[in-house]
């Protein structure tokens, strides 16, 4: 039997800062378990202020949202994560910015909150003579102007569409997202004082090296709004569209026509998207989606793929476009697709290969490609601005993620690092007005941070009685036939306040953590004898790899290495559900509970 070695490392601010996975897992850092604690302690108000305090469009990723929170939830690895994103909907239909009709008196309560968290955002503004620009109204320019607007900035936004919302308005359907949800969201941040000019396209209406010496600094945050085609045979015949072009023109009330058979090709969220609007649009008989990868590796989120298959979506895996075959007038009949053999090659770069024998041919009046999203950069070329781009084509992002080879030229969201999910751009937006202030005013931000242990009695864990095994309450839907009416009628209908409630319970409370007193513990074992989930070990020391650090505190403090004879209590912390039965166990009360509590604030210069 092979030797099992445990390393042992010394918990500091960031160990016990990423233990709270559902939170680091956020890329705005949102305290998730917070807020689903707060739920289902009731006290809906409290969950929807530490949602919306980091996230400036929480209302929405309530609804949409790809929760990568509920990726890193522990509770995952024991039978499923807490539904993280259906609870962030349900309190933001409580006391969103949604049910505000004064958004100004949203505005104004949401500073009162914002100021009394402290972060240090609130006034840092310097005086400046220019506006700040900003270029595009998606996630990542309406998070910035939004981080602007709290330091006292008043941004101006640019945006080409005559609605603003990039991709969350010309993209994502509204049986997903409800439009009054998004201009909610969007007049909420106008409240606070930022400026968004509709129908302004950089390179047209205004150059942007104008604009860049009008202005104080500029971010370009444009989206990937174009779609990507494939160079197949009959890829530019009559009926082939690109799948982001047609939602673009459903969302801004272009009349569309598509024939009664639709074919979509791609397996992701987006081609799920096209595939489930083209059949709730007129005439639509039948819509087949086909993609490259198995079913056990699309990229399309699981409900989607579930919502799809119950909407009539039919759906073939494994399979890549090999010709579009047209009639006589050049119009498309059918796509030919080969069966893949395999997606990657040996060094792990996508190249797929094919069956050349094993092929199928889906009759088709119209063919969408799904398969990826393209930049519009016309807005650049020939700007007058030395702008260096990547050998891949994109803007060439500095160490910080946001700056430009261009001072006073910035870049967040899509146009950054490619597409991602709305939160990321969210993320990227609030990075980029750091970075923006940060260059007008001249003076760096530092993030300090203070952290606390506070000692809970055993009685005063907050875990609800049988919370380890709830399971996971599936989130209600409206019937087939309901949501199939229009592309505007909710699918989703959201959870009630006792499933909610129970939800939230079966969070393990990673905040809460077991802490050892070694120089108490007498290693009698009795709290790995109560451990429910074996999380717990009294192993021989022989066993034990400490990192540098841990080895030389132990042996300034005992004179000898850590390492050698003896025993010592492990702790996986993957495994631990915070029932707290150890503390209680312990004879020499060498277990705490203790709740871990911490503050970042940004501090000028």
């Amino acid at each position: 039997m092979a030797k099992r070695t445990f390393q042992i490392v010394i918990p500091d601010y960031k160990y016990w800062r990423q233990n709270v996975r559902c939170q680091s897992g956020c890329p705005v850092n949102t305290d998730s378990r917070g807020y689903v604690r707060a739920i289902s302690d009731g006290d809906y108000e409290k969950a929807y202020w530490i949602a919306r305090l980091p996230n400036p469009l929480a209302s929405i990723c309530g609804r949409i949202c790809a929760a990568p929170c509920e990726m890193a939830c522990r509770r995952k690895s024991i039978d499923a994560a807490v539904s993280i994103r259906a609870l962030k909907k349900f309190v933001t239909e409580k006391f969103g910015v949604e049910i505000y009709t004064d958004k100004k008196n949203f505005a104004q309560n949401f500073i009162n909150k914002y100021k009394d968290e402290s972060t240090g955002l609130i006034g840092l503004a310097a005086k400046i003579d220019k506006p700040v620009s900003i270029i595009g109204a998606g996630p990542a320019g309406l998070a910035c102007a939004h981080e602007l607007a709290l330091m006292g900035y008043r941004p101006v936004i640019y945006e080409m569409e005559k609605v603003a919302g990039g991709m969350c308005a010309v993209g994502i359907p509204p049986y997903r997202l409800p439009r009054e949800i998004l201009q909610a969201e969007i007049d909420a941040i106008k409240a606070l004082g930022v400026e968004i000019k509709l129908g302004m396209q950089i390179g047209k209406d205004i150059s942007l090296k104008q604009l860049h010496e009008e202005s104080a600094a500029v971010l370009m945050a444009v989206g990937a709004k174009k779609s990507r085609s494939l160079p197949v045979e009959g890829a530019k015949s009559q009926g082939v569209l690109g799948g982001v072009d047609f939602l673009r023109d459903v969302f801004t009330g272009k009349e569309v026509k598509i024939g009664p058979k639709v074919v979509v090709i791609g397996g992701g969220n987006v081609a799920y998207d096209v595939a489930r609007t083209a059949k709730r649009h007129k005439g639509v008989e039948a819509v087949t989606l086909i993609c490259i990868e198995d079913i056990d590796h699309m990229l399309a989120d699981k409900i989607e793929v579930e919502e799809g298959e119950e909407e009539g979506i039919q759906k073939i895996n494994s399979y890549g476009p090999h010709k579009v075959n047209t009639d006589a007038a050049s119009v498309a009949n059918s796509v030919t697709f080969k069966r893949v053999i395999s997606i990657f090659d040996s060094e792990g770069r996508f190249n797929p290969t094919y069956d050349e024998l094993d092929t199928v041919t889906v009759p088709a009046d119209t063919i969408f490609f799904a398969i990826g999203q393209a930049y519009d950069f016309s807005f650049i070329e020939k700007c007058g601005l030395d702008i260096e781009m990547t050998e891949r084509g994109m803007i060439k992002a500095g160490p910080d993620k946001v700056s430009t080879s261009v001072p006073g030229l910035f870049v967040a969201g899509d146009l950054a690092y490619g597409p991602k999910l709305v939160i990321d751009a969210v993320a990227s937006g609030k990075k980029a007005a750091i970075a923006i202030h940060e260059y007008v005013s001249g003076k760096k931000l530092t993030l300090e941070k203070s952290e606390v242990h506070k000692e809970l009695p055993f009685n005063d864990v907050p875990q609800m009685e049988d919370y380890e095994i709830i399971q996971r309450s599936h989130v209600p839907v409206a019937p087939v036939d309901e949501r199939m009416k229009s592309v505007s009628a909710i699918v989703e209908k959201g959870y009630t306040k006792d499933t909610a409630e129970e939800e939230g319970g079966r969070c393990l409370n990673c905040a809460v953590n077991t802490i050892f007193n070694g120089d108490r513990c007498v290693l009698c074992g009795g709290c790995a004898d109560v451990c429910p989930e074996y999380c717990l070990r009294l192993v021989s020391l022989e066993h034990i790899k400490a990192d540098p650090a841990l080895t030389a505190l132990y042996k300034n403090r005992y004179g000898t290495d850590p390492e050698g004879e003896g025993s010592a209590i492990i702790k996986d912390e993957d495994r631990c559900i915070r029932c707290g039965l150890c503390a209680k166990r312990c004879p020499v009360d060498a277990i705490t509970m203790e709740r871990f509590l911490f503050k970042e604030v940004w501090v000028s210069e």
